[in-house]
């Protein structure tokens, strides 16, 4: 299938999700029949030995979004990070530009939390599902759960030996990323359409159960400790985030403590044929990993 015959395009190539949902498409079908779009085509320049089309396209730059999506029958628009209000233009831009592209079928990825929650970037994920509503085209809607690849990153926020210290927080239906994108390839290769696909983990955990998953300092068990937003926010800023970025992180534990995220659905199981892979599963890999990568920059 040549350059200007592509079935699927996949945005976001070079982001975690993106990225997976490549590999995933790679698995059963041949790199000729998708094409990918990035800000930064060199990122992922190494697609291109694989048959994969690799298009230049960028949000923020909606001309260069019609050459990015032209020939797509199936379009994938992995949701853009920043603020609500940046999100939403170059979500709309994107849209649009599907529209001129004739896209036969958009899917889009946004999150589980809905309308009135208090997780920060929930109102411009619901902005983008409107948009997609008035828009004309077919589309499917992922609600992705939290991802237990982003659990490293929260705990190197909270653990000091032996005790995990963060804002308060409720059951979690944490989903491997891979998981994730293996479910959204398949279900952009089969062409299945569906308003919305609520995509979660197998189980709800929330940090306390988390805690006894970890191995602590010289045998000991690792305890939950509680702390205020504010503290986290004032911890998460000493890591060197900015502040913006701390305070939807601490939302999220609000979303959590609210139990907004505590729906276990059984439709990730169903599409993949198999059991979803476990937080007790996944971390240890996770934290192996992490680990390796501070001694690498220690030494």
């Amino acid at each position: 299938m040549n350059d200007m015959k592509a079935k699927i395009v996949v945005t976001g190539a070079n982001g975690g999700l993106g990225g997976e949902v490549v590999a995933q498409l790679l698995r059963v079908a041949p790199g000729a029949l998708f094409a990918v779009s990035t800000r930064n085509p060199e990122a992922v320049s190494g697609l291109r030995e694989k048959g994969v089309q690799v298009r230049q396209g960028d949000f923020d730059f909606p001309e260069t979004l019609d050459d990015a999506f032209r020939g797509a029958d199936r379009l994938l628009i992995i949701s853009t990070r920043g603020g609500n209000e940046a999100r939403v233009r170059q979500h709309r831009n994107a849209l649009e530009a599907a529209r001129r592209a004739g896209v036969g079928h958009v899917y889009y990825t946004s999150i589980v939390q809905r309308e009135g929650s208090v997780f920060l970037p929930t109102d411009g994920h619901i902005e983008t599902e409107r948009d997609l509503k008035l828009s004309g085209l077919p589309y499917t809607t992922f609600r992705n759960g939290n991802y237990i690849e982003n659990l490293p990153m929260f705990l190197g926020f909270g653990l000091y030996g032996n005790v995990l210290a963060l804002p308060p927080d409720g059951p979690t239906a944490w989903v491997a990323r891979s998981d994730l994108a293996e479910g959204i390839a398949r279900v952009m290769i089969q062409g299945q359409a569906g308003k919305t696909l609520l995509f979660t983990g197998p189980e709800a955990l929330d940090f306390g159960d988390i805690a006894t998953l970890l191995p602590g300092e010289s045998g000991k068990r690792v305890e939950r400790h509680v702390i205020s937003g504010d503290e986290f926010v004032r911890r998460v800023e000493e890591r060197g985030l900015g502040t913006d970025i701390a305070r939807v992180f601490e939302s999220g534990f609000r979303s959590r403590a609210a139990g907004e995220l505590a729906q276990v659905d059984p439709t990730l199981t169903q599409i993949l044929g198999r059991p979803l892979r476990t937080v007790a599963e996944v971390l240890p890999g996770l934290l192996k990993t992490a680990a390796q990568a501070r001694r690498s920059v220690d030494a």
